[in-house]
């Protein structure tokens, strides 16, 4: 949308107006940390950070609320298979080359039975929104771990409420990003398994999308947020330092923890054959009822 402030010609004055629907996890905080720098007002865009919870992400861009929204590329792949016209605008992370290192994993309680990802058949996971990330991409790691995924149980829970869920039992497992990780692990939860097993580093992870219709009517907007983007990516990858200081600025996490968290690899990159790989695995999970169509998808 565009900020309206008239002149006398009556024409629309100022920069563009983007907001962004932004849920608190350490994944859009190049977003953030660029907003802060100025990276996006030097584009000639005022971009608002509005936060939200990820089953409203898609809502609230389609429906006008936001211009932008921040979730994953599944989310993106699933919402258009259901006939939701949304198109991922841009990549803003992927996956360290460790699955260690990688900012989702999977928890359970330190003092669980739970010692291999075989012992979750039976059990119930939380995660934060059912078939998005990182539902999916756990899934999909069960399954290289040689996991029946058919006889695991998944429940949604907030990321905000899965270290006490853990601790008082209400679930066997739960699949945080970070910042929550370190707050699991803070709470005495401990890592079991990383999301990024059976994956790729080529394939897209975090994402910014918008709707098809706010896409065709301001691609120059858009495309001067890509750009934005693309050198907050390479700022942040350049300054963790100040990548984790942005941090309590708009997740839960405390300034103390900000130093400890995993961080995403900060990226633009989309690479084809990585929406390809997400496109199939929803398929084979038959989360997506029928093959997925990447034409329109995501903006090359």
């Amino acid at each position: 949308m565009i900020a309206t402030g008239c002149g006398s010609s009556g024409e629309p004055s100022g920069p563009p107006r983007v907001r962004v629907a932004t849920i608190g996890v350490s994944g859009a905080a190049a977003m953030v940390l660029g907003v802060s720098k100025g990276i996006f007002s030097d584009a000639g865009l005022d971009v608002q950070v509005v936060p939200a919870e990820a089953p409203a992400v898609i809502p609230s861009v389609v429906g006008g609320q936001a211009e932008v929204g921040f979730l994953n590329a599944p989310a993106v792949l699933l919402a258009r298979s259901n006939g939701v016209p949304v198109t991922a605008i841009s990549s803003t992370s992927g996956n360290p080359a460790d699955p260690a290192d990688n900012f989702i994993q999977l928890q359970v309680a330190a003092d669980s039975p739970i010692r291999s990802p075989k012992d979750l058949e039976g059990r119930t996971i939380a995660v934060d929104t059912l078939y998005q990330l990182p539902d999916v991409s756990i899934r999909n790691a069960l399954r290289a771990s040689g996991v029946d995924v058919s006889k695991v149980k998944f429940t949604e829970l907030p990321f905000a409420s899965m270290p006490d869920a853990l601790t008082s039992g209400k679930v066997d497992a739960t699949n945080p990003a970070e910042p929550f990780v370190a707050l699991g692990l803070d709470a005495g939860a401990r890592n079991l398994l990383s999301d990024s097993v059976g994956q790729t580093t080529t394939m897209p992870q975090s994402v910014f999308l918008s709707s098809e219709k706010y896409v065709t009517a301001n691609r120059d907007t858009i495309d001067k947020f890509r750009a934005a983007l693309a050198r907050a990516c390479e700022y942040a990858q350049a300054h963790p330092d100040e990548l984790r200081a942005v941090l309590p600025t708009y997740t839960k996490v405390p300034a103390a923890l900000a130093g400890k968290i995993k961080l995403p690899v900060y990226t633009t990159a989309a690479d084809p054959a990585g929406w390809q790989r997400w496109a199939d695995v929803l398929t084979q999970q038959q989360i997506a009822k029928k093959p997925i169509d990447l034409d329109g998808a995501y903006l090359r």
